[in-house]
């Protein structure tokens, strides 16, 4: 496993590189993809952290994040979330995982996408001016099954395959005198990759993931592809470093981010623990428009046989009201 690990980190890091263009520097990607609300982040834990949690994942929230995760997590764990994000779009989502010992972890999600009511319009008749054409409520929502397993003490790899379906909703389309129904809706099939390696020194390890990876689909005319998003992260526990105190531990996190859509970005991270019960956290996302600061806490109580982890995140908006993140984890 040394020899397999050596020569997949640097591969990693090469691979991650060299997706990136040479163009970037200056040039904004926007507008490239659809179904962009695989690109809203879930997990209070993982959002309080700036995003910077493709290395740091040990629990269900890994299936939205690097599928390699689940295959770090002790036991079965049940996960919820509820994402009140901007414009009064709700998230809602949820994972499940079992350990199956020496077989890996076998995991299932869901996401489902509350839009509220939207108000239609389309060009008048007459070409001048618009007119209404009711209220509509868009149905988005995704579907996964993953797996994880380790390796050895130092490798873990990943995957989630996700069936996912777009209903936008319908409009009267063609002339008056011969109008036509038209339903926007769609469906495909994505899958998520991802790996951790642990390095040996300390607990330093990094993670790669690959989301969203899939044909394009067509939409009246043109075909779109979905947000991939290429990820390569690193964390350690630099507290172990610093000082002898086993209650305290603080954790630093980076992702590098590669998405398809726009610029490369940088994410960081930080988490404080206390007995691995109370945790403190705090993240910055660099080359956003709207986003930069977010920061969050949580605790881990048990209830019985059954560990229950609550986290709660706050992100900064500069044009938007800040969003309130909640999630739950239990561990049976």
């Amino acid at each position: 496993m040394n020899k397999i690990g050596k020569s997949i980190i640097p591969l990693m890091i090469v691979v991650f590189f060299v997706t990136l263009p040479v163009h970037a520097v200056g040039v904004k990607k926007i507008a490239q993809t659809g179904m962009k609300w695989l690109s809203i982040p879930v997990g209070a834990r993982a959002t309080a952290l700036g995003g910077a949690y493709t290395a740091v994942v040990n629990d269900a929230s890994a299936v939205f994040w690097n599928p390699a995760g689940i295959a770090l997590s002790e036991g079965n764990h049940a996960f919820l979330c509820q994402n009140n994000w901007i414009a009064d779009i709700t998230i809602n989502a949820g994972a499940l995982t079992y350990n199956a010992g020496n077989l890996g972890v076998f995991g299932a999600s869901f996401t489902a996408v509350d839009w509220g009511t939207l108000h239609g319009t389309r060009r008048a008749s007459n070409a001048i001016g618009f007119e209404e054409t009711g209220d509509f409520s868009p149905t988005d929502y995704a579907v996964g099954i993953s797996y994880a397993r380790s390796i050895s003490d130092q490798f873990a790899f990943g995957g989630q395959i996700k069936y996912l379906h777009e209903k936008l909703g319908s409009t009267l389309e063609g002339t008056l005198d011969a109008p036509k129904d038209y339903t926007a809706e769609m469906s495909l099939v994505a899958l998520d990759f991802g790996t951790i390696y642990y390095t040996g020194f300390r607990d330093l390890r990094f993670g790669m993931s690959v989301q969203n990876f899939s044909q394009e689909k067509e939409y009246r005319a043109e075909s779109f592809p979905l947000p991939l998003t290429f990820k390569f992260g690193m964390a350690m526990n630099i507290s172990e470093l610093l000082t002898d105190m086993p209650d305290h531990s603080v954790t630093i996190s980076v992702d590098a981010i590669h998405p398809r859509d726009y610029t490369e970005r940088l994410h960081l991270g930080c988490e404080y623990s206390f007995r691995d019960m109370l945790f403190l956290r705090g993240g910055y996302k660099t080359n956003y428009d709207e986003e930069d600061i977010a920061f969050g806490g949580g605790f881990v109580f048990n209830v019985g046989n059954m560990g229950v982890g609550f986290d709660y995140s706050y992100i900064q908006f500069k044009n938007f009201d800040a969003v309130h993140m909640f999630s739950f984890d239990f561990k049976f």
